[in-house]
């Protein structure tokens, strides 16, 4: 027996003389095509790239098909391939397919308003295309600005536009229709059938709530149709209970805490969904509404993270974002059981635990004393997830992003992206060994999709330097070779440095396993043949900022072993450069006790010509790396005096009242990461009582410069810490 739905509040009918049963079965082809479409992309999610594509293939061979869905559905595979790897090749594929869906999506767009086909009974014609248009336009967008270059990012502007003003349109209606199904709540009654299609036989009654009118008599009694609307029915529930894909119900392997061997809930017999899903919700609905949610939200946090002198501008057009309003957004899309809800968490686990470190763990500045009463006695349980989301929670979400993961990783038991994100999570969490445990516990070998291998292999080498073991690292990095085409230049220079450290470690007694030659020979051979490699692997034909700062670091080295007339060019490397690098993976707010000790040692004991030639340059980055190490260690105050008394009066200087900057070129990105540090040790010793002050040197941070090497990098960090202070000021 099938359940009887009811649609929620009122629903346009259409007249059933309108070719009835020909429209009938044009809506549910489309709801068929939508669902196809979801099963598809969350073959996917779960590391089952080919099947996902070869289900859309052969969709695509039926000449009725909706070609706008499978071909942005094809568009969003390639861009999470593309996101995952930003390899030349995968960007172009991607935005080529996104390119299409985007000019399908408008014609599409245009027909359905011109024909007035009704697909949805709470949103007008054409909608869900407007969505798919936009999400095109965005994704599209998205992957010129995750190239970290100013260009890239003024060229996607125009595109973002176009998808912002659209979604400002489509958010209104959305918003609407909430408003209307939380106001007038109806539970079944004899009147459902006024709203959406209901087929009658001897023995059941079946109602469609992806058919937003009331069916004729044939069509009631059309077995054709009704076994139509039964499959969509049944690849609907198969996908909210997570079973869709040949796997069993996602309950099954549900865990309630990051790594502990917690016993699974045991599933029923039957099939189970959630009850935080909306079993009366039309796939359209859903698509509309989680896709508008995911991609306003998304357009919200990226707009809000620009640089200050081209949001400056955009916001006189009326073109700007709200960032907590833009994370709402996106925590609402999580709770579909979607791939747009999927993208939305991994785009939370890229805001909070990612490369641009977009939060910074230490600057964790409560919220203030405005928020509501409900907002304050709300608890972490992600099952009653509030859609207003407190200003404290945006900021550390703790619990409910932890269980969204774990949410995932039952949906998703084949996929290595989900276990990487636990994996970070714990990281993050200074959990380095449970979460280099769990990296371990899968072999990278077995990951079918080739970016979440090389994703998988890289954070890997990251968590390795963290905690010193170097050798596993360089061995991470060397293989990277083989399987990214992303910068061979970069990943050859990481390993040099890995190598670099291990000889140094030797040399001090720390490291005793008798292959100090070894680490002599491949440290000076990787770091100095590295920009040979430049051109060969790169992003969009042109260098990529890290590998710019790797050229300029070699040539730094080339010229103080030319200065001070050096026969081994590993004594010109002064600061260890593999404690630079590590700053900009989040390194030190990772880094345990006993490895931050080690850290301190590296930066303080070891010794040769180009450290003793106290390079002034060379000797503000080892202060500011030490500063930040000693602050870790509970050792604020020293840390402190080693900033302002050394590094800074480098850095700018005060005239009549007014900021001044040295003019400085030889390590670009330090200078302003200074000022921002400086910020955060005020902010550590002062508290709330010196936010004031703390804002001061933050926009002494985003005034040092336009641009700079890893400008987008480090001014993006900046930016997020100034608005987080000025709202607690507020």
């Amino acid at each position: 027996m099938f359940r009887v739905f009811s649609a929620f509040g009122s629903r346009n009918t259409q007249s059933s003389g309108e070719e009835q049963p020909t429209k009938t079965k044009q809506i549910l082809k489309q709801a068929n095509d939508f669902e196809i479409a979801l099963k598809g992309m969350d073959f996917v999610l779960d590391d089952r790239t080919e099947e996902g594509l070869n289900l859309l293939k052969e969709a695509e061979k039926d000449a009725n098909s909706d070609k706008t869905i499978l071909t942005l559905a094809r568009g969003v595979i390639e861009f999470l391939q593309a996101t995952l790897s930003f390899e030349t090749e995968e960007m172009k594929k991607a935005a080529i397919t996104l390119g299409q869906a985007e000019q399908m999506s408008w014609k599409s767009k245009q027909n359905a308003e011109k024909t007035n086909f009704k697909s949805s009974s709470i949103y007008p014609p054409g909608t869900v295309y407007a969505v798919t248009y936009t999400e095109s336009c965005l994704l599209h967008a998205l992957l010129m600005l995750f190239s970290e270059s100013m260009m890239e990012a003024a060229k996607a502007f125009l595109k973002l536009r176009r998808a912002y003003t659209m979604l400002q349109d489509i958010m209104i209606t959305v918003k609407r229709a909430e408003r209307s199904k939380n106001s007038s709540p109806s539970p079944p009654s004899e009147n459902s059938e006024q709203s959406c299609g209901s087929f009658v036989s001897a023995e059941t009654t079946f109602t469609s709530v992806d058919i937003p009118f009331k069916l004729s008599a044939d069509d009631k009694s059309n077995p054709q149709l009704l076994e139509f609307a039964e499959r969509i029915y049944t690849m609907r529930m198969g996908r909210l209970s997570g079973s869709h894909i040949g796997n069993t119900p996602s309950f099954n392997r549900l865990r309630d805490d990051l790594v502990l061997q917690t016993t699974p809930l045991q599933a029923p017999d039957r099939q189970c969904v959630p009850d935080e899903f909306d079993l009366e919700q039309a796939t359209i609905d859903e698509f509309i509404h989680s896709g508008a949610n995911l991609c306003y939200g998304i357009l919200q946090v990226v707009l809000s993270l620009l640089p200050p002198a081209i949001g400056a501008v955009l916001s006189i057009v009326g073109f700007k974002g709200s960032r907590e309003e833009g994370l709402r957004l996106v925590w609402k899309a999580t709770k579909e059981r979607n791939v747009h809800g999927c993208i939305g968490l991994l785009g939370l686990m890229f805001y909070y635990d990612g490369p641009f470190q977009f939060t910074d763990a230490d600057f964790d500045i409560p919220a203030g004393d405005n928020t509501s009463i409900l907002n304050k006695s709300k608890t972490n349980d992600s099952s009653n997830l509030p859609d207003y989301m407190d200003s404290l929670t945006l900021l550390h979400p703790g619990k409910i992003l932890e269980d969204s993961l774990l949410r995932a990783r039952a949906l998703f038991p084949n996929s290595a992206l989900w276990l990487l994100n636990e994996a970070k999570m714990l990281s993050g969490k200074g959990r380095l060994r449970e979460s280099l445990a769990l990296m371990d516990s899968i072999d990278v070998n077995s990951i079918r999709m080739r970016q979440v291998k090389s994703l998988m292999v890289f954070e890997r080498a990251i968590l390795l330097v963290n905690l010193h073991e170097y050798n596993r690292a360089a061995d991470d990095l060397i293989g990277l070779l083989d399987i990214s085409d992303w910068s061979h230049a970069l990943y050859t220079y990481f390993a040099g440095c890995c190598y670099l450290e291990n000889w140094r470690m030797t040399q001090l007694g720390l490291l005793n396993d008798g292959k100090e030659q070894f680490y002599k020979e491949r440290a000076r051979e990787l770091i100095f043949d590295a920009p040979s490699l430049l051109g060969k692997k790169t992003f969009k034909s042109k260098n990529l900022p890290l590998d710019r700062f790797m050229l300029r670091k070699v040539q730094q080295y080339n010229n103080t072993q030319k200065k001070l007339n050096l026969k081994e060019p590993l004594d010109s490397i002064a600061t260890s450069p593999v404690h630079e690098l590590s700053y900009f993976y989040n390194g030190y707010n990772r880094m345990t006790e006993d490895d931050l000790i080690l850290t301190k040692r590296m930066l303080t004991e070891y010794h040769n010509p180009a450290i003793d030639s106290e390079d002034p340059d060379q000797e503000l980055i080892r202060n500011l790396l030490l500063s930040l190490t000693l602050r870790r260690l509970g050792d604020a105050e020293k840390g402190l005096a080693l900033l302002d008394e050394i590094v800074l009066p480098k850095i700018f200087y005060i005239q009549n009242g007014k900021v001044k900057y040295f003019k400085k070129n030889e390590d670009p990105w330090a200078y302003p990461a200074a000022l921002y540090e400086r910020a955060l040790f005020c902010w550590k010793l002062g508290g709330m009582e010196s936010l004031k002050e703390s804002r001061e040197w933050l926009l002494r941070a985003q005034n040092y410069a336009a641009d700079y090497e890893l400008s987008t990098r480090i001014g993006m960090k900046i930016k997020a810490a100034l608005d987080r202070v000025e709202n607690a000021l507020a």
